[in-house]
């Protein structure tokens, strides 16, 4: 009857992540390039980099954690939802029976008693839906501010002008991607993020 749909995880996990640099980053390069030389800045210009965020979303401890989590929250709510199909499914069976014994006034108030429980129950879905969403979103940010100050810290130390997404890329020579020390890295210093459901706002 109803169901809940599935967490828009990578939706909302590709707006966070998917930046080329981080504007931190960027902001951060501003502040340098105007107190370095010509010379710094055309050879920092000539240091690239390139990093596979996909790479990140699949294999990142933080994001299979919150992929294992907000799949048991799925399930959860799911087995929620399922119960009170079930009782809607036997109230109308039961409805259905007394047709031919209650008055029609008396079987109108009946069914609209019925009606507003599915509206209750179609209202529960979209609220765990939206709770969800919630809680994944804000665990991704958190692994959003992590990633960024990595590659922040990754730039100013080797120096880097230019980091671009791999995907953004025809050809890559090895050397240049920093995705290993990223992931690495990143797994180090956030290998889990909790997620958190908030109550539905009143």
């Amino acid at each position: 009857m109803f169901d809940i749909r599935k967490s828009v995880f990578w939706r909302s996990l590709i707006l966070a992540l998917c930046l080329a640099v981080p504007v931190a980053a960027q902001a951060q390069e501003t502040k340098t390039a105007q107190r370095a030389t010509p010379e710094d800045i055309n050879a920092r210009a000539a240091k690239v980099a390139v990093l596979d965020v996909q790479r990140i979303l699949r294999e990142a401890k933080a994001m299979k954690n919150i992929r294992d989590q907000v799949s048991q929250l799925r399930k959860t709510y799911q087995g929620e939802i399922e119960k009170k199909q079930e009782e809607l499914r036997k109230e109308n069976e039961d409805l259905r029976r007394k047709r031919t014994i209650l008055s029609p006034d008396a079987f109108d108030e009946e069914r609209r008693k019925f009606d507003q429980k599915v509206a209750e129950v179609q209202r529960l879905v979209q609220t765990r839906n939206q709770q969800l969403d919630r809680a994944n979103a804000e665990a991704v940010i958190e692994v959003q501010k992590v990633y960024n100050q990595i590659v922040v810290e990754l730039a100013n130390e080797r120096s880097y002008g230019l980091i671009f997404r791999k995907s953004a890329t025809v050809v890559v020579h090895p050397p240049i991607e920093v995705t290993p020390e990223v992931l690495a890295r990143l797994d180090k210093r956030l290998p889990t993020v909790s997620v958190t459901v908030s109550p539905p706002k009143k």
